[in-house]
């Protein structure tokens, strides 16, 4: 969490000697990952780098994000311990920017500790003798060069993946960076025998000029101090290495800060800032120093296919002014009619203007041919042909079959009504005894739907809800009628549950069916157990599925008789079934190759269905 008042600290490395790095194999897997190493070996701007101070891996990412090349985790003077030093290098390095670690001391344990975390390089403040140099960077290194300790498991997963503990054995004395601070008295006497030991040197302004009595106060630096930085310059350049210096502002006005040879670097105050924030403020300070440095130290063409870094203006530049163009599996560029198939003979096609060199962000543009004004006059007398309406194919619309007429809302006097039939309006329940009298019947229903709605329930056609399902169902009717509905018009009458006078079988009513259709067929299902196969009959006519269905059950054997009208005309000689354990199944060979809303012509028109299942009772 970020603190009231915090600092990130900024500092950078001097751009390195000619002679720096020399004995770095670039091919190395270390030495690739290692940025800030491969910034310097690079020699073309200088290297930028942030502190931090407080723990956290998401305030290592947020620094690393930021476009440094390193990050600087201070266990000296910053609120970081060993554990918090363990996972911000590891969260550094994944980001591709280098962990370098300040130690709180000379300890050789702690040198150890810090690269086996998996540090790019180690930073040692408050260096006094030779000797001490000598102890840190024996530690620092494996025999023969030191006597550092191997076998540290965390150290590989700050490098390139597929990096073994050999290679980092062989690889680390050459690809780790070893920094001390020249910021004692008694260092800087001995600057130039320490600097040839080191990889580079770092100047801390601030306790240099306190130990050699010519304190920093308000940014400003007694002439003094200026010169022993000058000659700590001096020593690394001698000695062919890097040198860095800590800044906390570009207010000030020395000749040397306003150098090539370093870096203004400018404070950052974080007050309640959120990790936005920081990442914008760092990047933003990061960018505008290299930039400012850039000016001064390189010149980089932008051309496409050029990429020259010049000195001279005038040299010529030979670049592609088009955009590249990938199309079709070709590459090319849209300036050139060379085509090739792979992208490694893309980057080998040669340049087809020549200019001068450029540091904008942009190539510049292709001038446009003015057009032939007879070739303009001659193609706008040429009239645009109308446009052609889109031809629709026909389509087979079959006629729907008429509605089903609406039940009658009163019993059919003439039809029998069996005993112990109930009524069939909705919460009602009762039942007719053969025999008894309909005088004076008083039926309270509800004629409305009943209604779930998001965990409530009732009827439509009033606004009693519950919770329930048991409740639900003794919610009383809201009307009234002089009489029960048993049988209605009596169509369906004599087919009713229940035992047969003749031969005991229950003949059902309705067994659950859906269906499904494809261009040139329906597939029903009639689902129905232990269906006889010897004795089923189906039948298939024009416009009618006929079907007996009787079961093995036992002891009370069921069967199932109906007609069923199919919604379009059918292909008898064509159409199947088969019987399955659990149910009856049809392909009904269509006759037009319509598509069926429906499996009956007398349900309801609910809208096509093409390949879909749709349940119902047949």
């Amino acid at each position: 969490m970020t603190p009231k008042v915090s600092r990130l600290w900024s500092a950078a490395l001097q751009r390195p000697h000619p002679r720096a790095m020399s004995t770095m194999d670039p091919s190395s897997k270390m030495a690739r990952s290692n940025r800030l190493q491969q910034v310097l070996a690079e020699a073309t701007r200088p290297a930028m780098g942030f502190w931090q101070m407080l723990p956290g891996a998401n305030i290592s990412r947020i620094l690393a994000r930021s476009g440094a090349d390193w990050i600087l985790v201070d266990c000296e003077h910053g609120n970081i311990d060993d554990a918090a030093m363990h996972e911000a290098v590891p969260a550094i390095a994944a980001l591709g920017v280098s962990p370098i670690v300040r130690l709180p001391d000379l300890q050789p344990w702690m040198v150890k500790r810090a690269l086996d975390s998996g540090a790019h390089g180690i930073l040692v403040p408050l260096i006094r003798t030779v000797k001490e140099v000598k102890d840190v960077v024996a530690a620092a290194k494996f025999p023969p060069q030191g006597q550092r300790g191997f076998g540290s498991p965390f150290a590989l997963q700050s490098f390139e993946p597929g990096l073994t503990q050999t290679e980092y054995l062989q690889q680390a004395n050459e690809s780790l960076l070893t920094i001390v601070q020249i910021e004692t008295q008694e260092a800087l006497d001995a600057v130039g025998e320490i600097a040839p030991l080191v990889d580079a040197l770092f100047v801390g302004p601030f306790d240099l000029g306190n130990n050699i009595g010519h304190p920093v106060i308000g940014d400003k630096m007694d002439p003094e101090l200026v010169e022993a930085i000058a000659a700590i310059l001096k020593a690394t350049v001698a000695a062919g290495k890097k040198c860095g210096i800590y800044c906390t502002s570009d207010s000030t006005d020395l000749a040397w800060v306003h150098s090539p040879q370093f870096l203004r670097v400018k404070r950052v105050i974080l007050q309640d800032c959120k990790s936005r924030q920081v990442t914008r403020m760092a990047a933003e300070e990061c960018r505008g120093e290299l930039s400012r440095c850039t000016d001064q130290q390189r010149k980089i063409c932008v051309h496409q296919g050029c990429g020259k870094v010049y000195t001279d203006a005038d040299e010529v530049c030979r670049y592609h002014p088009g955009p590249p163009i990938f199309h079709e599996g070709q590459k090319g560029w849209k300036c050139c009619k060379p085509r090739v198939l792979t992208f490694e003979e893309f980057m080998t096609i040669e340049p087809c203007t020549e200019g001068k060199h450029s540091t904008t962000d942009l190539p510049p543009k292709v001038e446009k041919r003015a057009a032939d004004p007879a070739v303009a006059e001659a193609a706008s007398s040429f009239a645009a042909p109308p446009p052609r309406a889109p031809v629709v194919a026909p389509q087979h619309i079959p006629t729907p079959p008429p509605p089903p007429q609406p039940e009658s809302e009163e019993d059919d006097e003439t039809a029998e009504i069996p005993d112990g039939r109930v009524c069939r309006r909705r919460a009602c329940g009762a039942t007719y005894k053969t025999g008894s009298g309909r005088d004076g019947e008083t039926c309270v229903h509800h004629p409305g739907a009943p209604l779930f709605h998001e965990g409530s329930k009732g009827y439509t056609c009033c606004k009693r809800r519950v919770l329930e399902f048991d409740q639900f169902m003794k919610i009383e009717g809201c009307q009234t009628k002089n009489r029960h509905l048993f049988v209605g018009s009596g169509k369906d009458a004599g087919a009713i549950k229940g035992p047969s006078k003749d031969g005991g079988e229950e003949l059902l009513e309705t067994v659950r069916n859906d269906f499904y259709q494809t261009q040139t067929s329906v597939i029903a299902s009639f689902f129905l157990k232990k269906i006889d196969k010897e004795a089923a009959k189906v039948e298939f006519r024009e416009r009618e599925l006929v079907l007996d269905l009787p079961t093995t059950d036992a002891p009370a054997p069921k069967r199932y008789k109906a007609h069923v009208p199919l919604y379009g005309l059918v292909d008898p000689a064509k159409s199947t079934f088969k019987i399955f354990g659990t149910k009856l199944e049809v392909s009904i060979a269509k006759a037009d190759g319509s598509a069926w809303p429906v499996l009956r012509s007398d349900d309801p028109l609910t809208g096509e269905i093409f390949q879909i299942g749709r349940a119902g009772r047949a």
